[in-house]
């Protein structure tokens, strides 16, 4: 059985760390020029690996991120618009500090939409939907799946997998960009381990099958 490997994309200049970082969301953010140098790393080391497919968000930093990848493993992109991030709409591009409280109100009232975007439980349906089909294409393979993603559908996977309370997912943190995390099967269950040197925050330690 083979695993899937999600990937953080690259570092954007949105991706500042502190009070200067901003909410990406839909934002079609290219990577910055350390982004582009991950995307490289991430890519020799996946391309140490046997892979299948490779899958990811259609947004154009997340495609850039998987270019790499795809020329080291001559294996062809396919792009997922259900590989984006939550759609928050207004927030974006907005610093995170400032508006964390909004986004703590709008994950604890998961079916409330974001401003001019989509609620948090739209975003988490559409990306547990891919999650899972991404699973049974690695459950079928004796060789990996690569799908590069973002950091709140990297936050939200270990929630997914267990059957955990969506409204308890972080809003900040996650694993850092370029980021490996390895999903795999573990005492007859999925489980999720992120690189050693990043953080996979999960919300529940409750079961599901």
């Amino acid at each position: 059985m083979g695993k899937l490997i999600l990937v953080r994309h690259g570092r954007t200049v949105l991706n500042s760390h502190g009070e200067s970082e901003r909410l990406r969301g839909w934002l079609d953010v290219p990577l910055d020029e350390s982004g582009l140098q991950e995307a490289q790393e991430t890519a020799e080391r996946i391309a140490r690996h046997p892979v299948e497919e490779i899958y990811c968000s259609d947004l154009i930093r997340a495609q850039q991120t998987a270019t790499p990848i795809a020329q080291l493993t001559k294996i062809p992109l396919m792009p997922m618009r259900e590989l984006r991030p939550w759609n928050v709409g207004s927030l974006a591009g907005q610093h995170v500090n400032k508006i964390l409280g909004t986004l703590k109100k709008l994950e604890g009232d998961p079916h409330l939409p974001a401003p001019q975007g989509e609620s948090f439980c739209e975003f988490y349906d559409r990306y547990s939907g891919v999650l899972k089909h991404l699973l049974a294409l690695a459950s079928r393979s004796s060789k990996h799946i690569v799908a590069v993603t973002h950091v709140r559908n990297v936050l939200a996977t270990p929630t997914i997998l267990l059957g955990g309370d969506k409204t308890k997912i972080p809003v900040q943190g996650g694993t850092k960009t370029g980021a490996l995390v390895w999903v795999e099967k573990s005492g007859g269950r999925w489980v999720a381990r992120a690189d050693e040197s990043s953080s996979l925050t999960c919300a529940t330690s409750a079961q599901t099958s």
